[in-house]
């Protein structure tokens, strides 16, 4: 069977359904928490009339709720049993919890292991030197590619045309005023990191924090995820990085013996 065959086969199994109420839950995220129905008609241009049939039956099914005064949409609560019971199968988290705790004791920083799906950067965990100001698990948070250190340092060992690819699919929006927005500047900045072996996050995702990461990659060079340390301008300075990424070196050597553990990271089209 030829690869177009292959991809016709594949779109003829979709179940528009099912894609229409995943597209339903995906439009919601940390800054648009609440829809009314109109507004979610618009978005994904679904006669009211039809989406009122999708909503009462994720709602019924405990993936979508009301708001009691708005009586808006809003995530729920059946998503976060499913978001447990996924993170539960993560035995990746098993063996890198303890590199991290050591790390973040050692740095006095936040450390961070990551991975990407479809050409955007997805957090597995975090541990954090200072618990008191941490207000939420970041597990499950998505960031594009171009503003975090850990993305860099994954592109930076992807082929040229799946960085292109990413590119393409993700516009290089500014998060600060620090953020790589000109492709051939993002493009000579991931050889820049491949070739020193980490990538630095200067204020380019957060105003005030610098991040440094390294990639963890396959037997065969792939890169899986990340391993990073993050803290503020003060903490972060030029002889601490060099510190920072001979730690983060030595816990990769570990992670690297268990990366057929990281979830499945398919490519940006």
């Amino acid at each position: 069977m030829t690869n177009e065959n292959v991809a016709t086969s594949e779109s003829q199994t979709k179940i528009n359904s099912v894609i229409k109420s995943l597209r339903i839950l995906e439009l919601f995220n940390p800054v648009n928490t609440e829809y009314s129905l109109t507004q979610i008609s618009k978005r994904l241009q679904i006669p009211k009339s039809t989406l009122l049939n999708f909503m009462r039956t994720l709602e019924g099914e405990g993936y979508i709720c009301r708001n009691p005064i708005s009586q808006n949409y809003r995530l729920g609560i059946k998503l976060m049993i499913l978001g447990y019971n996924m993170r539960s199968t993560l035995t990746i988290s098993h063996y890198a919890i303890p590199c991290m705790e050591d790390l973040c004791a050692q740095s006095k920083g936040n450390v961070y292991l990551t991975t990407y799906v479809d050409g955007i950067l997805l957090y597995l965990e975090g541990i954090y030197s200072n618990r008191r100001t941490t207000k939420y698990s970041v597990a499950g948070k998505t960031l594009p590619m171009h503003v975090t250190a850990s993305g860099k340092a994954i592109m930076s060992y992807m082929p040229a045309g799946q960085v292109d690819a990413i590119i393409r699919k993700h516009p290089l929006i500014a998060s600060t005023k620090y953020t790589i927005t000109d492709p051939d500047e993002l493009r000579r900045e991931i050889r820049r990191c491949h070739d020193q072996g980490y990538a630095f996050d200067n204020q380019e995702e957060t105003l005030g924090i610098h991040c440094v990461a390294v990639a963890i990659r396959d037997p065969s060079g792939f890169p899986v995820g990340a391993l990073s340390i993050s803290g503020s301008s003060m903490q972060m300075t030029d002889e601490r990085r060099e510190s920072f990424v001979s730690m983060l070196t030595e816990a990769r050597a570990t992670l690297s013996d268990y990366t057929s553990m990281f979830p499945c990271c398919p490519p940006a089209n």
